[in-house]
Formats: structure tokens, sequence, C-alpha cells
């Protein structure tokens, strides 16, 4: 029999009453572990769980992203190697325990171990493990106390008493990779009260960009609590687009951080997830040290080799600090505002594929009988991948209003096949989830204004890893629409589209960009990131042989006998009035069509 089950035996055999907390202060002595029984309920449960020397306790699985044992203890290790010897350990989330067993191996000065755990049959395995291995005994730890909870994350209290030591503390662990929206779909219940905690306004909150990853928040709350402590760490498993979203958010915190790593790790070998996913190390109140604002990157099989910082460098946020000093001067606000793609959030209905008979056929392979006023070749993401684009689209899209808001009756009597169309399926239109299309006209779509009209167009995807701009033109003299996964700048004259791919295609932009985005995240290129771009800036660097240089590896038409005096009315009216750029008279679309 194990000698730690032996204690147990000895203590379960000889209660008999209805004492707990007298049974709770032999398990503490015997176990360093506090309050082990809740009641007497829970008494029996353990008592008739013990038959012939042994636990017969199992363990559902829930599916979760449950620590791999080794890897707990290489992020102990690499803590360690920093210095790190915490006195309290805090595991907020510590399912089977095993972050708490490498920190029980790794750190000696730990006295004190508080663990929350929501899942009742986690609780019950790391007691388990407690009572098989007695870390108080094996492991010498003989002033070691430990608290076990079984409670709700976001609603459980930490008390005073765990802050208020001299000693360093801990806060160890790998909170849940899901995303609020996620549980909600699964109906969980474990998840904070609902509220817009990154405080979004307007169009961002309505459309879900305040929807956010449950570890961010739990992060956030642990930073908040470490906080008040004289000096605490924070190691986390993370995506990495969490912790970038932490980093973010450090102008409108008060945290006194004075260490920011970022630990890179193989999620995909780990966890079998495909994400790009770090240890996330936070610092606070080291002394001797002053408050910082970016994060290096390592990778935690080889945590010696800083492989780049991002964060906060003269009040810009940047993926690359070095790279992003070299192309600074660019990093200002665009004087042409870039725009997203229509959205309509029906795309069985809305997106149309004409067959080699030139019909059109919807996602439910439903022939659209429907006039073709209101039908316009559509451009997706996956379609930007060339600086120019061919004369023919693989989709089309159906398109109601010319602004916001505007009412669609029109359409009956303009369009009646389409209008029959659309109220035939009106159904799914009407089952549009987001609140931005409630209280709107029948039909409604969004990201559509006169700037989706004008002929020419400057386009980027913003899925890709690539900062690829493609120029689009219109096709039958009619322009093409793009959808709400990509960006574009749009233009009346042709030629000012052209000048404006060669800038944005140029050296200099792609080296800013790639020192702006994190092309880890699902989508790397935003408008914020865009607006950055100081078009006038970037144009007075390069002359006109710069970019008849770079159109020389597009497939690109140049119009004949372009001059230094259109290359410089360009600039002119780029800085003093770039709404002309998609106002006013279109070119003739003879040649200069896709």
């Amino acid at each position: 029999m194990n000698n730690s089950l032996k204690v147990w035996e000895q203590i379960v055999q000889s209660y008999e009453t209805s004492d707990v907390s007298l049974l709770n202060e032999q398990m503490r002595d015997a176990y360093g572990i506090s309050n082990f029984f809740k009641d007497s309920e829970e008494v029996r449960f353990w008592k008739e769980s013990y038959k012939d020397g042994e636990l017969q306790v199992g363990i559902r699985e829930f599916g979760d992203f449950q620590t791999p044992e080794d890897l707990a203890d290489r992020v102990c290790k690499v803590l360690l190697k920093k210095g790190i010897s915490p006195a309290v350990l805090i595991e907020p989330t510590f399912g089977k325990g095993n972050f708490i067993r490498a920190a029980l191996q790794n750190f000696e000065e730990i006295d004190q171990i508080y663990g929350v755990e929501i899942q009742k049959q986690y609780e019950i395995y790391f007691k388990k493990f407690i009572l098989e291995n007695n870390p108080v005994k094996f492991l010498g730890k003989d002033k070691l106390t430990m608290e076990i909870h079984q409670d709700d994350f976001f609603t459980h209290t930490f008390p005073e008493h765990l802050l208020e030591g001299e000693g360093e503390v801990l806060v160890l662990g790998n909170p849940p990779w899901i995303t609020v929206a996620e549980l909600s779909t699964l109906s969980s219940a474990n998840m904070p009260e609902k509220s817009n905690f990154k405080k979004y306004s307007g169009l961002d909150a309505i459309t879900g960009k305040s929807n956010f990853d449950l570890s961010e928040y739990i992060i956030t709350q642990l930073l908040t609590l470490l906080n008040k402590t004289k000096q605490g760490t924070l190691a986390m498993l993370c995506k990495n687009s969490i912790a970038k979203n932490i980093v973010h958010s450090l102008p409108n915190q008060d945290w006194n951080i004075t260490t920011l790593e970022l630990y890179n790790f193989d999620a995909k070998k780990e966890f079998d997830v495909a994400t790009d996913a770090s240890l996330f190390l936070v610092r606070l109140g080291e002394k001797g040290k002053g408050p910082v604002n970016t994060c290096d990157v390592y990778s935690l099989s080889d945590p010696d080799a800083r492989m780049k910082s991002f964060g906060w460098v003269n009040q810009k946020f940047v993926s690359d600090v070095e790279s992003y000093e070299l192309s600074a001067a660019i990093d200002n606000v665009s004087p042409l505002v870039w725009r997203s793609g229509v959205k309509h959030d029906c795309s069985k209905i809305m997106e149309l594929t004409v067959t080699e008979e030139g019909k059109l056929l919807n996602g439910f392979k439903e022939y659209a009988d429907i006039e073709e006023t209101d039908v316009y070749n559509l451009l997706k993401s996956s379609d930007l991948k060339k600086e120019t684009i061919p004369n023919k689209t693989r989709k089309k899209v159906i398109i109601t209003q010319r602004k916001i808001g505007q009412d669609t009756l029109y359409i009956k009597d303009e369009s009646p096949n389409l209008w029959k169309y659309l109220q035939d399926n009106r159904g799914y239109l009407d089952k549009r989830k987001s609140s931005i299309y409630k209280g709107k006209p029948d039909f409604s779509i969004f990201g559509i204004g006169d700037y989706s009209f004008a002929p020419y167009k400057v386009a980027i995807s913003g899925m890709y890893k690539k900062s690829n701009f493609s120029l689009v033109m219109p096709i039958n003299n009619k322009p093409v629409m793009l959808d709400d996964t990509c960006y574009f700048l749009s233009f009346t004259k042709y030629l000012d589209a052209v000048f404006t791919l060669l800038i944005v295609n140029s050296p200099i932009v792609q080296a800013f960009l790639q020192s702006l985005v994190f092309i880890d995240t699902q989508r790397p290129y935003t408008k914020d990131t865009l607006m950055r771009i100081d078009l006038i800036e970037v144009s007075s660097q390069l002359t006109l042989d710069d970019l008849l240089d770079y159109a020389k590896g597009f497939d690109i038409h140049i119009p004949f006998g372009v001059s230094e005096e259109d290359y410089a009315d360009y600039k002119q009216r780029l800085a003093a009035n770039p709404d002309t750029f998609f106002t006013g008279e279109a070119d003739s679309a003879n040649i200069q069509e896709g």
C-alpha cells in the first residue's frame, strides 16, 4: 500500500462523528490541504472511494486543453531560469493540476498554493493526487498549505491574505481557449457577466468586435489582482492574439508592469490546435525597474534568444519595434479613406455564380432569373492575389442600396424579378442575426456608399499574411464590388489609382506594414492599420522613376506619355484636396477596363 495512503486510511477510519472541521484539521496536518471536505456528504464520498488500499476515483474528460505534464515542467524551468521563486502560487483554472504538480517539483520557496477549478471531477482528480503523493511528506514541504476550491472563476473571490505577504506571488496556468460567443453557442454558464468590457462603441460593439476570448478576460482580471501585490508574476499559456491584445490595452490600464515576455511553442504538437500560442510572462513591481510597454518574444525551446519585440513606440502600436523604427516616418494618417467591402450576411441568397450558359445560380443551386441592374461582379479575399484582376469574377452580388438606410421599395418598380426573388427568400434575409439590420429597410446591406461605385479601386485582402494590393477596374462599364473581408481606396481617374497602387506596393510601405501587423491573427490587415499609411509622406520619398521601375514587375497598363507633371499633380491634389480622388467626372473606361 502507498505509504501516503496509510495516513489517509488512519484518518478516515477514525472518523465516526459529524465533526468535519476536526477531520479537516487532521487532513491539513497530514497533507497540507485546507478544508479538504466541504461537508459530511463529501466525507462519505471519499470514504466509499477508498477500497483495498486504493482510491477508486475516475475522471471524466471534458475535451478541454489540459496542459501536458512535460510542457508544464518546461514552463516552470523557464521561470526558474528567470529568477522567479514564488512564495505563493495561484492556479485559477487548475484542471488536472499539472501546473501545480510541476510547481511543487520546481519551486522550493512555495509555502502557499491556491487553486480554483469549476469542474468537480477535476477537483476530485487533483485531491486524489495529493492523497497518493503527499507533497508535505515526500517533497519535504512541511510548511506548505493548500486551498483547493471547486468554484467558478468569474464569481470567485480571491482572499486578500494571498496578496499581502513579502514573497513573490505567481499566477500560473492555462485558461480556456474559447470565445464568449463560442461559449454562448454551447449554452455554457461558465462565462463572465455579459458586458462590453473592452469599451467598444457604436458599430464595433454592435457587429461583434466586442466579442473576446475568455482567457483575455481572465488574464486581465488576474493582472488587476496581481497589481495589489508587492511583487507578482503572471505566467499563462494563451494564444498569441490574446497577449497582443493585453499589451495593446496597456495605455488604458494602471498595472505596474516591469517585464513583458512571450515564449512561443508549438500548439499543434502540444494541444493539436492550429493556432499560434505562447507562454505569456508578465512581472509586476520588480525593484529597480520602471514600467514597460513593449514585449520581448522568444521561443520556449530557446528562451535566451530574443527574436523581436512588439508593443508601444511613441504612442504607436507595432508588431516589430526594430523594423518599425526604420519606417516610422510614414506612420501618420492616410489622406484617403480606406473602406471595407459590402456586408450582407447572407451569401446563399445575395451572392451568385455565373454558369457556363450565363445564368445566375445562388448558394442553394437555384437559378435566379433576375435583372442585371442591381447585380455586380464581386471580388472576395481569395481573388486579390495579383496586382491586377482579370476581366471576370467568380461571383456576382446583389446590391440593394447605394447608401446605408436607402429605401429598397424602388426595386419593386425598377427590377420586379429581383423584387420577387428577394421576397421569395426573405426568410433567410430576415433571420440575419446582427442587430445592424434591425429597424432598417427590407433587404438592407452595409459597407455601401458612393465610394463603392467608383470605377477604380486599390484593394487588399484583410485575411492574408502577404500585404499585396490589387488594382480593381470596371467590367462592362460597371464598377466591381468587394466583400467585407477586403479593404479598398476609390478613384475616379485611372492614373490616380495606378500611382496609388505602385506607392502602396513599394518596398517602403511593405516594410512599414510588416512592422505593424501580426500575421498570426485572423485578420492581419484592418482599416485602422491601413489608415496609418501616410501616402503624402511616402510619395515625397518616391520619384516617378521609382514608380515606373516597380511597374515593370506588375502586369499593369501605364498610360502612354505619363509625365513628371502628372505625378506632381497627383501629389499636389493628395495633399490639398484628397476628396477629388473619387468625385468628379470619371475616365472614359474603354481601354482601362479589366
